[in-house]
């Protein structure tokens, strides 16, 4: 039984690193679109923020009057009523992040803060689970470093400057810049 498992981990593992090996070329590319977004973030930490919040609430809106639109195309369906309730929560919600964006930045704040949360936890497991891989180290590296911006966000929530989430966001990209550069780098090697 332990001789399958070993054997089944194994093609996992030949499998995963002929993925990596025949995708290089994409880790590489996204991995220097994330360098450089993240470097963007943190020397225009506000403005990073303030787009992310703005972009946000325009997505809302457009998916707000979207939905609108569709419900008064359909005014005997069932679910109008909610329907429009939906759309109209979303409608809001965004003209509130584009109209009053440091409240919308904030709540993004909390957002990220949760997404950090999150990703980190899900990386780190990721990366327990792959392990002995090549570059199973960075991912393990990248969740732990995001693990620790979610938390840092958590404890200084109240100080938080609007630019935190710019930078905590470079921050993030230019770590995962760096784990899907070096997993690209690695596979070459092998």
């Amino acid at each position: 039984m332990v001789n399958s498992t070993n054997k089944l981990e194994i093609r996992i593992q030949d499998t995963l690193i002929k993925d990596i090996k025949r995708h290089r070329g994409w880790f590489t590319g996204l991995g220097i679109v994330f360098l450089l977004l993240g470097i963007a973030a943190m020397i225009f930490p506000w403005v990073a923020a303030l787009s992310i919040d703005i972009i946000v609430g325009l997505l809302l809106l457009v998916a707000g009057i979207a939905q609108m639109l569709q419900s008064f195309s359909i005014p005997r369906w069932r679910g109008f009523l909610l329907s429009i309730g939906l759309s109209a929560i979303a409608i809001i919600a965004g003209a509130l992040m584009v109209f009053f964006p440091r409240a919308g930045v904030m709540t993004l704040t909390t957002l990220v803060m949760l997404f950090f949360l999150l990703s980190g936890g899900l990386k780190t497991i990721f990366a327990l689970q792959v392990r002995p891989a090549i570059g199973w180290g960075w991912i393990l590296f990248s969740g732990l470093m995001s693990l620790a911006l979610g938390f840092l966000i958590l404890l200084l929530f109240t100080e938080a400057l609007p630019w935190v989430l710019g930078v905590l966001l470079g921050v993030d990209f230019i770590v995962t810049g760096v784990w899907m550069l070096a997993l690209a780098a690695n596979a070459k090697k092998i």
